[in-house]
This record gives structure tokens, sequence and C-alpha cells, in this order.
């Protein structure tokens, strides 16, 4: 079967080559990667080459530009040819009549994170996104790469390749949805499912044996796979940086993901390894939500300037509530340890007074504003927190809709059938209107009330919970002085307090905490009675206040459990949502 995305490619690899690309490393250890482009510009006065200003999977401004230096451009003769810098990453080359021009440049690659690059000694890491122009004129034509790679170096790259280096790609959007991992370090694993070739590429050490990743990775994809009905590629790489120092972070490809984390020593083996699988899953499902299903604006990417979207709720909260709850479907998790994954949700929401400060619809508008940054005071909420509490609730409620017969998925499943990026992609409309659907008419005020309004989940999470015999406990901070007064420090330093809190007559946000109730200042060891005398710097004066203990409690969350003495149609439904999510 070919999906429409496919066509593109298809299409694409009928055109001539046009573009060159070769990359050089001189000397690995000044981390800088050498590039030529060469690009055919017949009858073009000027030319427009452009960087991109933000790369997919993150919706933010991203300053690649600044990592370009000793940048030139040449006529096939060798002259050099006139150019003026026109927008922060825009080039604008005078051709003066040229068939072919030469673009040459130095690209700073020492950032390691899942959407950066970083060449050493050991290792050629690309995201070709960060470093390589492209016109709008020849986004549509085949490109021939060539990378200097070391013959004793493994490679991960999801590119054709005809010999070691050498690699072509249909045009400039495969080009930088293919990232690029080498080294002589790189270890290769291998699995199959329903005739679609799997590897995980992992650089660093891993404290769990081949095998037992093989096996859990190859339960999570089966269960995508069964559950949507089939994959959208032959060939699907885990390109994997496990580093040996704090990290968490994935960015999703059509053929790939790169996951960055740490640390990976033996003390820190178990949450390695909780992280490892839940942003393995969330970024195997992004293959099809996001880089195939996406929100009209999206389809195309516009790389040159920020394109907002409303409906961050699909994106990243479908994808964050199902990259967890297959994990639990397939057995990697176990029911205790998929009840944790929501508790850590429900903590990051409930515990965010962002939430009665901004709709989910508008932090997704946001996100190019302030998206990725803790600011003080909390106006926003997560499209991942928020979006994942608001899929669980949609999902259990289309289930009681529909007696189990329908559930979540099966939106995912239509957006995927009729709103790819090649199909122009959705609007929030759209995917409303699919939800009623399967929902029903009653699903709409619902919606409304979840996205587009700032009301508390917690009503809503238990009246869904309730349909699989689940009940949520409240939970008080485990901080004395979080709970009682409302405050969160990092290093001593207060870092927030609880907007409308009593503790904002008193304190304020970069007050540097010395002392409390005449002793050294230790978060870990508080114990609050009635009143609390702090010992503070504020700027350059040194200040004792008494604040009171009130009966308030601040930052408090929930607990998931099975409710005691649920009925048996409730604990069918249980495990129908838990199980392996046949009908």
């Amino acid at each position: 079967m070919i999906y429409p995305f496919q066509i593109l490619n298809i299409c694409a690899n009928k055109h001539k080559i046009m573009i060159d690309c070769r990359i050089s490393f001189p000397n690995p250890l000044t981390h800088l990667l050498h590039i030529e482009l060469k690009f055919e510009v017949s009858n073009q006065p000027t030319l427009d080459l452009i960087l991109p200003a933000w790369r997919p999977g993150r919706y933010e401004l991203a300053p690649f530009v600044e990592n370009i230096q000793k940048f030139s451009v040449t006529n096939s003769s060798g002259g050099l040819l006139g150019w003026e810098k026109t927008q922060p990453n825009i080039w604008t080359v005078d051709t003066n009549q040229s068939n072919e021009i030469t673009v040459g440049y130095q690209y700073y690659a020492n950032k390691m994170d899942a959407g950066n690059s970083v060449l050493d000694d050991r290792q050629i890491y690309i995201n070709f996104i960060n470093c390589i122009f492209y016109t709008e004129k020849h986004t549509a034509e085949s490109i021939n790469l060539t990378v200097d790679i070391p013959k004793d170096y493994l490679v991960s790259c999801s590119l054709t390749q005809t010999n070691l280096g050498q690699f072509n790609a249909a045009d400039y959007f495969q080009l930088v949805d293919s990232p690029l991992l080498a080294s002589p370090d790189l270890k290769i694993l291998d699995y199959q499912v329903k005739g679609s070739q799997f590897s995980i590429a992992i650089l660093g050490d891993c404290p769990y044996s081949d095998e037992k990743i093989i096996e859990d990775f190859k339960k999570f994809s089966e269960c995508q796979i069964a559950t949507m009905d089939g994959f959208p590629t032959k060939q699907y790489d885990f390109i994997i940086q496990s580093l040996d120092y704090t990290h968490y972070h994935g960015v999703e490809h059509q053929n790939s993901t790169i996951l960055v984390l740490g640390p990976n020593d033996e003390a820190n083996k178990a949450s390695y390894y909780g992280k490892l699988m839940g942003v393995a899953s969330h970024e195997l499902f992004h293959t099809w939500n996001v880089t195939r299903i996406r929100p009209k604006e999206m389809s195309p990417y516009q790389f040159d300037s920020e394109t907002m979207t409303k409906t961050g709720f699909v994106t990243e909260g479908f994808t964050t509530y199902y990259g967890d709850l297959f994990l639990k479907q397939s057995g990697v998790f176990s029911q205790a340890e998929y009840f944790k994954e929501l508790n850590t949700l429900f903590s990051r929401h409930f515990e965010n007074y962002g939430r009665h400060e901004s709709t989910l619809i508008q932090s997704s508008q946001n996100l190019w504003v302030d998206g990725y940054k803790n600011l003080f005071p909390p106006k926003k909420v997560s499209i991942y927190v928020k979006g994942a509490l608001c899929s669980l609730i949609l999902d259990l409620t289309i289930r009681k809709h529909t007696n189990n017969e329908s559930t979540l998925i099966d939106i995912v499943k239509a957006l995927f059938q009729n709103h790819t990026y090649v199909q122009g992609g959705y609007t929030q409309e759209q995917v409303y209107a699919i939800l009623v659907d399967f929902g029903g008419e009653n699903i709409k005020p619902l919606l409304h009330t979840l996205y587009e309004t700032t009301a508390s989940l917690d009503t809503y999470l238990k009246e869904a919970l309730s349909y699989v015999g689940c009940e949520l406990t409240s939970r008080a901070h485990s901080n004395e002085l979080t709970s009682k007064l409302g405050i969160k420090c990092l290093d001593h330093k207060i870092t927030e307090i609880a907007p409308g809190s009593h503790t904002e007559e008193y304190l304020s946000v970069g007050d540097e905490i010395l002392e409390l109730n005449g002793k050294n200042f230790n978060e870990e060891e508080i114990i609050l009675s009635d009143q609390v005398i702090f010992k503070i710097k504020r700027g350059s004066r040194i200040l004792g206040i008494e604040v009171p203990i009130t009966s308030s409690n601040y930052y408090g969350s929930y607990d998931i459990s099975v409710l005691v003495g649920a009925g048996e149609q409730q604990l069918k439904n249980l495990s129908l949502w838990l199980g392996n999510n046949k009908k």
C-alpha cells in the first residue's frame, strides 16, 4: 500500500539531482563542520539562502545562525560572488548570471541534545536542519550528500546510503528529517515487526542488556503497529545518545528518532530505563502523529519563521497520553508503573498555577513566546501534560459512550487517513468534528471546557476514571515549606510563591533563605509549627521576617488507585483500557 505522503518522494525521485552537499572535518577537535553546497541557478540574478529559524518538535526560534562562520559563495570558475545578509537567517547572493554557485561555510557543532549537532574525535552527530541552507526554489530537488566518515565508523541514518558516507535525499525536507550519528563506538541492535525493520543505535554505556532492550522495544512497537493497523515505513531507527550526566530529550522524525538521556550509571539504572522506554514509545507514536498527521499550519513546514497553531493538544497531548499507555498495554510497564506515570502528570499539572491563567489552546498558541521556559508568575499550561490528561478524559468518555467499541485511537486513525500533511493537515474544527463522530454530540461542551477554558480538571478526571473503577485521592506536597507556605526553592533561593497565598505578603521570589527558626536553612529537614521566622537576604539587605502558618495547603495533587469495591463491569472496563486494546 502507498500512503499519500509517500507520493512526494516517489515524484521527487524522478528529478535530476540538482544539489550537491559535502561535509568534511579537517579537525574534529575544533567542532567545526566544513560544508559545501552546489546549486544550479540559471536565470536567477539573486538567490536567497535560508537557514531554518526553527526545527520540528521544538516550537520556538532556534539560534542555529549563530554557529555559521567563514561564509563565502563562488561561481563555477571559482570566482567570488557578492552577498549580503538581508534577514537574520537569510543570505542574499548576487549570482552575476552564473549557472552554478558553490556556497562554503563552517558550522560550530558542539551542543548535545536531540535537536542539535556534535562533532568531536569519537562521533559525528548531525541534525541537518541546524546547518544546511535551502532556497525556496530548490526544496523539491534531490540532494546528493557526501559526509567524510572514517572507515572504522558505524553509521545510523535513515537516508539511503550508496557507499560509506554517500547518501541520497529525495528533497530538502527528507534531508533535514534524517539525522545522522556515526562513531567507532556505536552499537546497533536490530529487530523486525510486521515486515518493518527496526534498529537501535546506541552511543554510550547502557545499564541494561541488549536482549532486554530489544525485548521491550519490540513489545511497544508491536503494540503500536497492531493498534494503528500497520506502520508507514519499512525502516525505522532509534538513535540513542546515552550520557553519563543528567539529560532527557527526544525528537521525532518520519523514519527515525533521536533520544538523548542520562545518567546511565548503575545508581540510576531504574530511572534511566523508565525514561528510555517513555521517550522511545512517545517518539515512535510521533511516526503517525506529527511527522505525518499535522496541523494545517504545518502542512508543509515553513522553516523561515514561526508557525503558530492552536492544536498542541493533538500534536503533543495525544502523543504523551498514548506513549505511556502503550507501555502498559504492551506489558513493558506494570499497572503500578503506569499509575506512577499518571501520578507524575497529575503533580506536574495540579502544582502548576498557570492552569488558572491560560487555556490549553492559548498555551499552544503561545509556545513561540515562552512555551519552554519556567517563568514566574506562572501563566501557561503544558500542551504535553494537560494535553495528556485531557486525552485520558476523552478516551474514557468515548469508551463509555460506545460501550468500549471506540476509543480516542479511532480519532488518530481518522486523522491519519484524511489529514496528513500531504492532504493539507487538519484544523481545530476538523478534530472536533471527528471527536463528535465517535463521542456523540454531548462531547461538544466537554471539548470546550477542556481546551478552551481554565476549568479545573479534577472533577472531569474523577468522573472519567470512575468508568474504569478508579479514584483519585488528594495528596499534599511532600515538602512542608511548599505545602504550608506555598514556597518553592532552589539552592536556598525562593523561585516560586503560590499566587494568592498569604506568604506573598511577607516574602518575594529571589529572596535567599539563610536561616529558618534560628537554624541554618536545610530544605530537606523542615518541620513547621504555628509560625516561622525567616532570616533572608533580599538584595543587599539581611532581614528577619515572621510568617504565620494558616490552614491553607498549596501545591497539592492526586494519586490514582483502583476503587475498593469496584464492580465487575468497571473492572472489565479497566482491563480493556489497560489491556491489549483489542475490542
